[in-house]
């Protein structure tokens, strides 16, 4: 086996461990959850209640917990209260609770999913003196509930119409002491259409008042929801900045969605006191199914794998999920199509473990976010679905809190390598355009060192003074050309105009002083690259041919117009036509030099014997910056 297949079989071991591993933390979760609630008497010791009664005879009062779970076989009785209304007829039979009524038989006919109810037991052998209460915990339904007749908590508005039935946080809870003996837990539930109750209740026996609790859960509410809505708002400056950047927005929109789910869940709603979960399970449900879809998009985009084999099973899983929750609705079955749902949400994980195109670190990081979300969810489907005999709202607080902050990080973490990256291209880009200008500089110093040596040359068989004089000027222009090759500094207009008059003089001892050059000089206050305007002197003197025409002459101005320096380099020598294309070094490597480094504008106006013109238009606001970028290279 080659080395190469050898790292690959290794590598696919590997990514099908971490996806393995995902879905095994899942399922052990999951399944935890339901053996703990199926043994949760024998695990904290407490009775069972069954047909209506719980022997507490020998029980024992540990201080392990501060209130029993009453889960079990209540009496049942449907569309009465038998406390508020005297009822003191049979029960119609025994529910469970936590459970649905909906499609139980009792009294010979099937029960729908609305209305109301009681349910009773009783308490066996409780010791005299002891101090007890009975409340349930975010109730989703209206309830209020009696110790031997004494009402000991209300939640919501408890009403048999439809229209005034509403949960919310409890509002009263009194403590009874007991004479000893039997105590009996009466339920009275408001109108619901959710099909009966999905909490179990508790049975308290601190000398703690439970409003101690409440005011706890209510303050930890309250943190958790200002949370959320923080993470809200940072999710609306996160996906600003992914859309100034070009970046794809589903993780900022994945946070959004997840915030959204958090303060719609029954967790935030009743336990904050705003409204009846009863108004917003729908937004719940909503929210919890976009959340898992959009993810399963976002970890398909981070894998280059979002492509139609990998998103339709999931998309058909949620159709067949969502028919078959609208069917149970209502029944303790609807948690099937909800888990059957968040458990396919698991096949989109498999391409992005297997894609290389990921960070070992980051796969690894964000199948374990992923995996706690989908756990998280299938814990809340579990609870909400009246399933679970105790409560998973810590558990799901902060599940959510860690997941939510974790992708907020994420988000910071890509925003902030993509704009290394956008950083690096710039200075990638910036270094090539130095590269570009140094190479424009390198073609003008050969042809200028060139040009002035055979310059020098014939001064010197000429006459050896006038050679050293020459000399003398291409040193100081050599001392020029070499500042300008080593960067692209800019220098003052006057110290370039010295440039020109070293060129010009150096080039008229050649001539025999035939040749003229004028200077009107009326705006200084401006920089220039370094030798970039003596080329285009250096072309009227080589082919204006000034020298042999009357009152021939070369001509460098500046002028100030608006915001520009405008400089001219005109002569009134042989000229040419412009429309002909240019072969000149010089010029079209200044045209370029002062085009990117000072976004100057160049024109050439000539004809054939009237003489040529070139205008170099500089914007001047632009001179700061400039100096900057020439200090920073």
């Amino acid at each position: 086996m080659t080395e190469s297949k050898r790292k690959n079989k290794t590598s696919a071991k590997k990514w099908l461990f971490l996806y393995i591993a995902a879905i095994a933390v899942y399922l052990t979760a999951v399944g935890a959850v339901f053996l703990f609630n199926a043994f949760y008497n024998e695990i904290y010791d407490t009775p069972r209640v069954e047909r209506g009664a719980a022997n507490y005879s020998g029980a024992e009062w540990s201080n392990r917990l501060t209130a029993h779970t009453l889960a079990g076989e209540w009496e049942f009785f449907y569309n009465k209260w038998i406390v508020t209304d005297g009822y003191d007829g049979e029960c119609d039979g025994y529910l469970s609770v936590p459970a649905r009524w909906t499609n139980r038989s009792f009294g010979g006919k099937k029960l729908s999913r609305f209305g109301y109810a009681s349910y009773r037991i009783t308490i066996k052998n409780i010791e005299a003196g002891r101090l007890l209460t009975a409340f349930i915990d975010n109730a989703v339904v209206p309830v209020r509930i009696f110790l031997n007749g004494k009402q000991c908590a209300l939640s919501g508005v408890v009403s048999k119409d439809p229209a005034k039935a509403e949960s919310g946080r409890s509002q009263k809870t009194d403590h009874i002491i007991s004479d000893g003996g039997d105590v009996t837990v009466v339920i009275e539930t408001g109108y619901t259409a959710s099909g009966g109750l999905t909490c179990a209740p508790y049975l308290d026996f601190t000398m703690t008042s439970p409003k101690y609790w409440a005011f706890l859960d209510r303050f930890a509410a309250v943190f958790v929801f200002g949370l959320a809505i923080g993470a809200l708002v940072m999710t609306i400056i996160i996906t600003l900045a992914f859309r100034r950047y070009g970046m794809d927005i589903t993780l900022p929109l994945l946070i959004f969605m997840l915030c959204l789910h958090f303060l719609f869940s029954k967790d935030i709603t009743v336990a904050i006191g705003l409204y009846g979960y009863g108004k917003v399970w729908i937004l719940a449900i909503v929210t919890g199914i976009a959340t898992v879809a959009i993810f399963a998009v976002h970890i398909l985009r981070l894998a280059s794998a979002l492509k139609w084999r990998n998103i339709v099973p999931l998309g058909a899983v949620l159709v067949v999920a969502a028919i078959a929750y609208g069917i149970l609705y209502g029944t303790v079955y609807t948690v099937i199509p909800a888990l059957v749902y968040i458990s396919a949400a698991f096949l989109p994980l498999y391409p992005f473990c297997k894609s290389p195109k990921t960070d070992k670190k980051f796969k690894a990081a964000y199948t374990a976010i992923y995996a706690l979300t989908l756990t998280a969810l299938a814990i809340e489907a579990i609870d909400g679905t009246g399933t679970c005999k105790f409560g998973t709202e810590y558990f799901f607080a902060v599940a959510l809190s860690v997941i939510i902050v974790a992708q907020c990080a994420a988000s910071f973490l890509r925003l902030y390598a993509f704009s290394r990256r956008l950083s690096r291209i710039s200075e990638l880009e910036n270094e090539v355009e130095r590269a570009r200008l140094r190479a424009l500089a390198a073609q003008i110093k050969p042809h200028f060192v060139f040009n002035s040596l055979n310059a020098i040359r014939a001064q010197y068989h000429k006459d050896v003074d006038e050679g050293d004089a020459a000399l003398t000027n291409f040193a100081a222009l050599l001392r020029s050309a070499i500042g300008a090759g080593k960067n692209e500094h800019l220098i003052d207009f006057d110290a370039e105009v010295q440039n020109i008059l070293n060129y010009f003089d150096l080039e008229n001892l050649r001539a025999d002083g035939a040749l003229t050059l004028l200077l009107d000089i009326d705006e200084r206050d401006f920089s220039v690259p370094e030798l970039s305007l003596q080329p285009f002197v250096e072309n009227a003197v080589k082919y204006a041919d000034t020298q042999s025409i009357n009152d021939g002459y070369i001509k460098l101005s500046s002028v100030r117009k608006g915001d520009s320096a405008v400089v001219t380099i005109e002569d009134n020598g042989k000229g040419f036509d412009t429309a002909l294309p240019r072969t000149g070094i010089g010029i079209n490597n200044s045209q370029e030099r002062l085009k990117r480094l000072l976004g100057a504008d160049v024109t050439i106006e000539s004809r054939p014997n009237k003489g040529t013109c070139i205008t170099v238009t500089i914007p001047t606001a632009k001179k700061e910056k400039n100096k900057i970028e020439t200090d920073r290279t």
